[in-house]
C-alpha cells in the first residue's frame, strides 16, 4: 500500500514522473556510494576521488612519463570485476595478451581510467555505475553496477613507431617506402610472372594483422589476425580502380604472378580516420599478400 501511495504521489506533481526518476537516480547514486565506502574501509585503501566521481589511486613507480595524444596505440593489460569479486573481462598477462586501443577512436568504459595514466603505470580504479554501465545489465553485470579496474599501461605508440614496430615484429629487413608511406617488401619474387597491371582481374591470397589483441589469434604464428582470405577463399578484385584500399591496390600493383609482399601501410592510405566495423580509426595496418593470378 505505502508503494501504491508514492507511486500516486508522484504522478500527481506537476513533471511529477521526472520527479520520480530523479528520485530513483538520487538512491541509486547513494546505494553506490555506501557500496564503495564499505569497500574502501574493508579493504584499507587510500584512494583519490576524481571530479567525474571515480576513486582511483596511481602506481607511478616504473612511469617513463609518456603520455598519449589523439591517434596513439595504447597497450596494455586490465582486469574488470564487481567489488565482490566477480570477474567480467581481462586480458591474460601471463601469456602476454595485451589490448590494444587507439586513443580518441572510441568511447568507452576504459577511456576515462587510461585517461589517468602514463606509459609503465598502473592503477585502480573504482567506477559508479553512472561513469560505467548505468542501468543496463548484462549477464554477469546487474544493472547499476560499481565496477572495480585494474589496469596497466605496457606502451604507448605513435603511428610512426607503429610502422617501425611492424617492420620488426615480422623481421622486414631494407623495405621499399613509396611516397604514399607505403613500406613495401617482397617475400617470394617470380621474375618471370605476368606483372599486374591496372584493369586487371587479380586473384590473391592475403592476410591482414595487427600488432595488439583484437579478434583471432593465427594459431600457426601465435600473431593476432584480423582477416584473411583463406577464411572465406582466393580474394578476386579489379585492380588500380579503388576496388579496395589504396595501399592494398598499390602494393599489388608492384607485383606478378606467383609473387608474395609484405605491405605497412600508414592509416591514411589504410582504412584513415573513420575505419570500419572491424578496424578502429587511425590504424596503420600489415598485410602479406601473394598474386595467385591475373587476367
Amino acid at each position: 500500500m505505502k508503494n501504491l501511495l508514492y507511486f500516486f504521489m508522484c504522478i500527481s506533481l506537476l513533471g511529477g514522473m521526472s520527479s520520480c526518476k530523479l528520485d530513483e537516480i538520487n538512491q541509486t547514486e547513494s546505494d553506490n556510494q555506501k557500496e564503495i565506502d564499505g569497500y574502501i574501509s574493508r579493504s584499507n585503501l587510500k584512494l583519490q576521488k576524481s571530479p567525474e566521481g571515480m576513486y582511483y589511486s596511481i602506481n607511478t613507480a616504473k612511469s617513463t612519463g609518456k603520455q598519449a595524444f589523439n591517434t596513439d596505440l595504447i597497450k596494455f593489460y586490465y582486469k574488470m570485476t564487481l567489488l565482490d569479486g566477480t570477474k567480467l573481462d581481462s586480458t591474460a598477462k601471463s601469456l602476454g595478451q595485451l589490448k590494444g586501443l587507439v586513443w580518441g577512436a572510441t568511447s568507452n568504459i576504459l577511456n576515462l581510467p587510461i585517461s589517468f595514466l602514463k606509459e609503465g603505470e598502473s592503477g585502480l580504479f573504482i567506477l559508479p555505475s553512472a561513469l560505467a554501465f548505468g542501468g543496463n545489465s548484462y549477464t554477469d553485470i546487474p544493472a547499476f553496477s560499481v565496477i572495480k579496474l585494474e589496469i596497466e599501461v605496457v606502451s604507448i605508440r605513435t603511428e610512426a613507431e607503429q610502422l617501425q614496430d611492424f617492420q620488426t615484429l615480422y623481421k622486414i629487413t631494407n623495405p621499399e617506402v613509396s611516397v604514399t608511406g607505403l613500406i613495401f617488401k617482397k617475400l617470394v619474387e617470380n621474375p618471370k610472372g605476368a606483372q599486374v597491371a591496372i584493369g586487371q582481374s587479380v586473384k590473391v591470397n592475403y592476410t591482414g594483422r595487427f600488432s595488439y589483441g583484437v579478434l583471432q589469434n593465427d594459431a600457426t604464428s601465435g600473431k593476432l589476425i584480423y582477416d584473411s582470405s583463406f577464411n572465406a577463399g582466393t580474394f578476386t578484385f579489379v585492380a588500380g580502380t579503388g576496388a579496395v584500399i589504396s595501399g592494398f591496390d598499390e602494393g599489388i600493383l608492384k607485383m606478378r604472378v606467383g609473387e608474395k609482399a609484405a605491405l605497412i601501410m600508414p592509416s591514411k592510405i589504410a582504412y584513415g580516420a573513420n575505419g570500419n566495423t572491424t578496424i578502429p580509426p587511425n590504424s596503420p595496418l600489415y598485410f602479406e599478400v601473394e598474386v595467385v593470378g591475373a587476367l
